[in-house]
């Protein structure tokens, strides 16, 4: 049926010229209407289908802004360490992989976090796996991704000795002795990563097939891919040919600093001339300035609190990095960057600066934020750049069990003030937009939406929330989700909000999020998801 009227409901539309709505009438898969009953209902066809919300909440569909489909795809088929509390359940999680996949040459898995309450004064150690794993290779990516274990036989096939020297951006993790001790920084697992099997083609596709399907689950219809994409996109090309796809996808590629910047340009052209941008739409030229706090790798100019002489990392040279910002834009490409530490999101924005015009009509991207210096926080604005945040990793205990206490430890009670600052970003006028980095954290929109507003977790710590000034209301954390996220991926025209001639992008959900207690909006249910007007997720209570 081309057309279809929803009527007696509470339509959230994130526009401010209408707030509510108590019907909308979609046709031809975009909003033909939207406003009160008696008025939509006079504009639909004789023979257009009705459906009676019987007062439920309709809101437009979820956007993530970031998060990494592919490595979201295969999490779901590895061991899944992101709710693990202590190092007993990584270890059983592992033996019990390792029993029920007997066959699988490599056993890998990610999300596991930097600090469990029983973990040994030591560290993480390839004993500790080789105790349960000894004869097959054992590869587990951190929490954030930016730090690596291994145990002794994933070592040996990497060829990492204690006469490796530590890369370029990396650390090899000795012992007393000099042994490597399976604990790899950034750069120092890329051996590890040339040599893991790749998921062949079939199980790729059959993987984006349940990555699609859990997306749609949880109310999402976009995801804003953050890099790493080149491997998926002939494959998503494909099943939107032979079977469409339910979710709609931006797509990026990534810029290494030893790498031609115009390489990665016409990859991401090539996907732009070629491919539909409805549902795969080639954008993005993706930078890393540094790494991430928990690992001493964010680039903190003024030292860590913890560790004063550490600066962390600053991948790329200024002028190099400045230069590759003004090509890709000039190319008419979106720019992204991942900064984390105060170093690395002011080197961004001055890149973003020296750009002038183009920024300000291309609209880059800081992604991640964390810890700004103030004056930064008021470039955003200035500049016309995106502040791109995932609130569920805001005091992390419900995300990287075991984890919270050490953002503070390594920033310092003076840096406090600025962790995180939705509050002091949507002030000075920034734009905002959220997601998740899936899968280094849950891929549901309602626990970044409950985080940014309570800055607490599930169990209700810390007791009067996590830096409390910096909280945002549910109306500003579902708009950073919608349309906020819609604006960063220049696809605002379309998606985002309900409103006459968007596309009919929406989610029914199982009560109101503005009017419930904040601390359980996580206990919603996504009832149905909808793209294009075409149902695509549903429970029976729908």
């Amino acid at each position: 049926m081309t057309e279809m009227l929803y009527r007696n409901g509470v339509i959230h539309t994130v526009e401010p010229a209408l707030a509510t709505a108590e019907a909308m009438l979609v046709r031809g898969g975009r909003i033909a209407a939207i406003g009160a009953e008696a008025e939509v209902a006079a504009l639909a066809s004789p023979d257009a289908g009705v459906i009676d919300l019987e007062g439920r909440f309709v809101m437009p569909s979820f956007i993530d802004s970031h998060l990494h489909v592919v490595w979201g795809a295969l999490y779901l088929r590895e061991v899944g360490l992101r709710e693990a509390r202590t190092m007993e359940d990584v270890l059983a999680r592992l033996k019990t992989y390792a029993e029920a996949h007997p066959d699988r040459v490599w056993i890998t898995g990610k999300e596991f976090s930097y600090g469990y309450p029983d973990l040994p004064e030591s560290g993480f150690h390839k004993s500790m796996l080789d105790a349960i794993v000894p004869d097959r290779p054992v590869y587990f990516k951190s929490g954030m991704a930016h730090a690596a274990w291994a145990n002794s036989k994933a070592l040996e096939l990497a060829g990492i000795t204690r006469d490796t020297p530590d890369p370029d951006n990396g650390e090899i993790v000795r012992d007393a002795d000099g042994e490597p001790t399976g604990w790899l920084k950034e750069h120092a697992s890329k051996p590890l990563d040339d040599i893991v099997p790749a998921a062949d083609r079939a199980e790729l596709r059959d993987a984006l097939r349940v990555a699609m399907k859990e997306a749609n689950r949880l109310g999402l219809t976009r995801v804003q891919s953050a890099g790493f994409d080149d491997e998926m996109v002939p494959l998503l090309a494909e099943l939107l040919a032979e079977e469409g796809l339910s979710l709609r996808f931006s797509l990026a590629s990534v810029v290494e600093p030893d790498a031609d910047p115009q390489t990665v340009i016409d990859r991401v052209a090539l996907w732009r001339q070629t491919l539909d941008p409805a549902f795969l739409d080639g954008r993005v030229i993706k930078f890393f300035m540094d790494g991430v706090l928990e690992s001493h790798t964010g680039s903190m100019p003024d030292g860590y609190a913890d560790r004063p002489d550490e600066k962390g990392l600053l991948i790329w040279q200024q002028d190099a990095y400045a230069a590759a910002v003004a090509r890709a834009q000039s190319a008419g490409f979106q720019v992204w960057t991942h900064a984390i530490g105060t170093g690395a999101i002011t080197a961004a924005l001055d890149a973003y600066e020296a750009d002038g015009e183009n920024s300000r009509r291309l609209r880059p991207r800081v992604e991640h934020v964390e810890i700004p210096t103030e004056r930064d926080i008021a470039r955003f604005a200035e500049i016309g750049a995106i502040a791109s945040l995932q609130p569920a990793m805001i005091y992390p205990r419900d995300q990287w069990l075991g984890m919270e206490g050490l953002w503070e430890v390594r920033v310092g009670s003076e840096g406090m003030k600025r962790a995180f600052p939705l509050r002091s970003l949507l002030d000075a006028g920034a734009a905002l937009a959220f997601g998740t980095d899936w899968p280094i954290v849950d891929l549901n929109p309602l626990v970044g939406i409950r985080n940014a507003v309570l800055r607490q977790s599930v169990d209700h710590q810390p007791e009067g929330g996590w830096v409390p000034a910096q909280r945002i209301t549910v109306e500003e954390a579902i708009r950073a989700y919608t349309l906020g996220a819609a604006h960063a991926g220049h696809v605002e025209r379309d998606e985002g909000s309900l409103s006459v001639g968007k596309r009919a992008d929406f989610i029914i959900l199982s009560g109101n999020p503005l009017t419930i207690d904040p601390d359980r909006i996580t206990d919603l249910a996504v009832l149905s998801t909808h793209v294009g007007g075409v149902e695509v997720f549903s429970t029976s209570a729908a």
